[in-house]
């Protein structure tokens, strides 16, 4: 049985500030690597921040995020001397819930960035487009208001999203090669508070966008709890864009699991087809997850938030 829950933006409650954490991933290594420098991230509008969020604040935290994904990359291929990518912040929400029994918090992401990227050798603008980063990240939570909880899953969607922001930079806007990256935990405890679905052991599939993956993925699926199949799902996901044939079933059979859900959707939204959206439309006349509501309708909004590969 699905719960409905009431979602509100980060501190709209006075919460105290959250603190953002860049993830720690381990450096590559490659034999002719090739760099891609992120530039600072400048905050593009004077409202892109919704929530109530301490310094050193997003840009900072998302900058770091993404320059330690794409080094731990090992990236190949592209042009001499590598690219240098400059982008602006033009949202950072976080959207927060609480089921009516106060039981599980869930916790959706909305980072969107416009960005140019140029070759190191000759300054030569190679792509310029939009990148939307969408996580979310759930848990029990027995107070129903506990900041805690919160900050970890913050700390969760904060390091899927740009994680996979980077790898939609490197691997579809550059048509660039790579490794997968991986991540770095101080213990156990650690990754038990700050693991997403990324860190998990479909994670690195996940971050190759690679299509020919999903089959082994989906076909997991029956023999695993919410967060693997959530997981699986990512798989999915990431390898979905504008343009390409859609990698999983046909039709989605969306899962009892909200979180589960909310990557269904996202793969939904990644792929950005007209039947696609069909069924978003559909799925959103059921849903009655307000947060998974709000995220469906924001995607359906934008026309999609995929991005399509270059073909350079």
């Amino acid at each position: 049985m699905r719960v409905v829950a009431l979602a509100l933006p980060l501190g709209a409650c006075s919460a105290p500030p959250l603190a953002l954490h860049a993830p720690n991933i381990a450096p590559g290594a490659a034999r002719d690597p090739t760099p891609v420098e992120i530039e600072p991230l400048v905050v593009g509008r004077a409202d892109a921040i919704a929530n109530n969020i301490a310094p050193p604040g997003p840009a900072a935290v998302l900058t770091s995020a993404m320059k330690s994904e794409l080094e731990g990359r090992a990236l190949h291929g592209g042009e001499l001397g590598g690219y240098r990518a400059r982008c602006s912040l033009d949202r950072f929400a976080l959207r927060s819930r609480t089921s009516m029994l106060g039981s599980a918090e869930m916790l959706v992401l909305y980072v969107d960035l416009s960005c140019e990227a140029k070759r190191v050798q000759d300054g030569v603008v190679v792509w310029r487009g939009v990148l939307r980063g969408r996580a979310a990240a759930s848990a029990p939570n027995v107070l129903g208001s506990d900041a805690s909880t919160t900050q970890r899953l913050a700390d969760r969607a904060t390091s899927d999203a740009a994680r996979e922001m980077a790898s939609d930079l490197a691997m579809r806007a550059l048509s660039l090669l790579g490794e997968p990256s991986a991540r770095v935990f101080a213990d156990e405890a650690q990754i038990h508070a700050e693991a997403g679905l990324d860190d998990t052991p479909y994670g690195p599939t996940a971050l190759q966008e690679n299509q020919a993956a999903v089959e082994g993925a989906m076909r997991g699926l029956p023999e695993h709890d919410a967060p693997m199949r959530a997981a699986a799902w990512n798989v999915a996901a990431m390898a979905a864009g504008p343009g390409e044939p859609w990698p999983a079933s046909e039709k989605v059979s969306l899962d009892d699991d909200p979180l589960v859900r909310f990557v269904q959707y996202k793969a939904l939204a990644r792929l950005g087809s007209a039947a696609a959206s069909a069924q978003l439309v559909t799925a959103a006349r059921k849903e009655d997850d307000v947060l998974l509501s709000e995220f469906i309708a924001d995607a359906l909004a934008s026309g999609g938030i995929g991005l399509a590969r270059s073909r350079r």
